[in-house]
């Protein structure tokens, strides 16, 4: 199949770069006309991600500077895709998740009537201010979108609570899953190589019976404090407690490294401190984790899909098929509950439960099931793609020389006299 029209997919931050890269893989199986739009919202760790998986965007808007605020990005991604997707007149612009370029590309395609497909949708915390900006972004998002890829049947309980036609919604699971079965089978076969130092560690932790935890925590709404108190809390415990080996991969924010330094985390002899994992050196660490703490909202997926007790470091999640499932708690930042909650993490990870079903959030197919709907949509977004292309043209003649057209399930021309014409 190769399409007149092409599938545009969005991409700006890592965590869209995991989960569409099976998707923008899945397409190009498929036959189906791709094109990866990246932003560039995260340049350096998002360029490791399209090396991960052997992907080169057609276009990067690169859009990003150092400092950025919420206004500009968002006003610069609405801006150029605006302009390129004008230009590319797609039948169909899939973006991924809450993040800010996802919404702004989206609100283009709206704007110039293209079809948004909404992958990850349905996610709700029903606080629009927690987590921000992303609890907003993803309303918006499902407020413009025609199609809604929800990973779980809670979330498509969620779309439909807002009033989306049943029709337009899809259960598909959450491509995350696809991406680290991928990527975890790369290991296993030995076509990625691990991180050298983090293989020791793990390594020494594993010949000496320790316990492994791995930590992530980097989200805005911590940094009023709440980024210091996990981490003095973990110190704590660290001390305490020298069965565990901490991995914290910490994000190079400001307000991380200074509560790393006001309190010297790295002091503690049984806590490795890295710079950010690219992904395969993230799987691997979770894989080999006993329990995982994380503010993420994607690791929470993957640790529970790799049977992994996990801790949420939020007030909120909008992931509560964990937490219902009895494989996660929401600890927030709040020293006893986080330690209360690391108790429960170790109780779990004794118990070594295998029968736990690890497929809460998708069976790491998702991206087939994506496409298999576009498929059967193909022509339907072909022909609509067709009439904006006409329209558009139409506007651009000479008020003389323009035809009209009427749309009545296909284009005809009006004659003079505002009649259609016979015989076509």
């Amino acid at each position: 199949m190769q399409a007149e029209f092409p599938v545009i997919i969005v991409i700006g931050t890592r965590p869209e770069g995991i989960k569409m890269a099976p998707v923008y893989l899945a397409l190009r199986r498929a036959g189906i006309r791709t094109i990866l739009v990246s932003t560039m919202q995260r340049d350096q760790i998002l360029q490791e991600v399209f090396d991960l998986f052997g992907i080169v965007p057609d276009y990067d808007l690169e859009i990003m500077y150092p400092g950025h605020d919420l206004f500009y990005l968002t006003q610069s991604v609405l801006e150029k895709t605006k302009e390129l997707f004008s230009k590319l007149n797609p039948l169909l612009v899939l973006v991924q998740g809450d993040t800010t370029t996802s919404m702004a590309a989206s609100l283009a395609a709206f704007y110039l009537g293209i079809p948004v497909g909404h992958v990850e949708a349905g996610l709700r915390t029903d606080d629009v201010h927690n987590p921000f900006p992303e609890e907003m972004n993803r309303r918006v998002i499902g407020v413009v979108a025609q199609f809604h890829f929800a990973p779980t049947p809670a979330a498509v309980a969620n779309i439909l609570a807002h009033g989306v036609r049943r029709d337009s919604v899809f259960c598909t699971g959450n491509t995350v899953i696809d991406a680290l079965h991928i990527v975890k089978e790369k290991i296993i076969t030995g076509s990625i190589v691990v991180a050298e130092e983090l293989k020791s560690q793990i390594k020494y932790a594993q010949k000496h019976d320790m316990y492994i935890a791995t930590l992530t925590l980097h989200r805005r709404e911590s940094f009023d404090g709440g980024i210091e108190r996990v981490l003095q809390t973990i110190k704590q415990v660290a001390k305490t407690n020298q069965e565990i080996l901490w991995i914290y991969p910490y994000f190079p924010h400001s307000p991380v490294v200074e509560a790393i330094q006001k309190i010297a985390l790295y002091d503690s002899p049984n806590i490795y401190l890295s710079e950010p994992l690219n992904y395969s050196d993230m799987v691997f660490a979770l894989d080999a984790a006993d329990f995982v703490l994380t503010d993420s909202g994607g690791i929470q997926e993957e640790a529970v899909s790799l049977g992994k007790p996990v801790l949420v470091l939020r007030d909120k999640t909008e992931r509560m098929e964990g937490v219902l499932a009895g494989r996660a708690q929401v600890v927030g930042t709040q020293t006893e509950k986080i330690k209360e909650g690391i108790e429960w993490a170790l109780e779990e990870s004794r118990k070594k439960r295998s029968h736990f079903t690890h497929d809460l959030y998708g069976d790491g197919h998702a991206a087939e099931k994506i496409v298999a709907f576009i498929q059967s949509r193909y022509d339907q977004l072909q022909e609509s793609a067709f009439v904006r292309e006409v329209k558009e043209w139409a506007t651009t003649m000479p008020e003389k020389n323009r035809m009209d057209y009427w749309i009545d399930e296909q284009i005809v021309p009006i004659s003079q006299d505002g009649q259609k014409e016979q015989g076509i």
